[in-house]
Parts: C-alpha cells; sequence; structure tokens
C-alpha cells in the first residue's frame, strides 16, 4: 500500500479534457494573473484534479486551437 495524506481539504476541483483536441490547464497566480504557474497538457480523455483551500482565490487558463478561457 502507498501512502495517503489524510488531512481533509474543503474543495476538489477536476478537469476533464471531454473534446477530441488536445488543451492545455494553467494556474495563474491570483496577485496579477500575469505570472504563469505549472501548465499541464491533457490529451484527449485525461483529467487533472487539483486540491484547494477553500476561501482562497483561483485563476486558471485553458487553452485549445489558439483559443483561450480565463477561470477565475
Amino acid at each position: 500500500m502507498s501512502p495517503t495524506c489524510t488531512i481533509p481539504y474543503e474543495v476538489l476541483f477536476c478537469v476533464v479534457n471531454d473534446t477530441p483536441y488536445a488543451a492545455t490547464f494553467q494556474v495563474l497566480r491570483v496577485d496579477n494573473g500575469l505570472r504563469a504557474g505549472p501548465t499541464v497538457l491533457l490529451h484527449r480523455g485525461e483529467s487533472i484534479s487539483l486540491v484547494l483551500t477553500a476561501g482562497q482565490p483561483y485563476r486558471y487558463a485553458v487553452r485549445q486551437h489558439g483559443k483561450e478561457a480565463n477561470l477565475s
């Protein structure tokens, strides 16, 4: 068995690429939104789960085929 975290988190954010094309998902810095955090390439059917702290602001950018959507 592998170790597991036993600390309860209040928010689990799951992103699933349910499109036929690859997309990138990027965490943006909250202070100004201009500095980028890690970027994850999600192929068709892939997903990523983020454990978030409740009450903290988060911003994200999703890019696909030259289009970008910003989420907060």
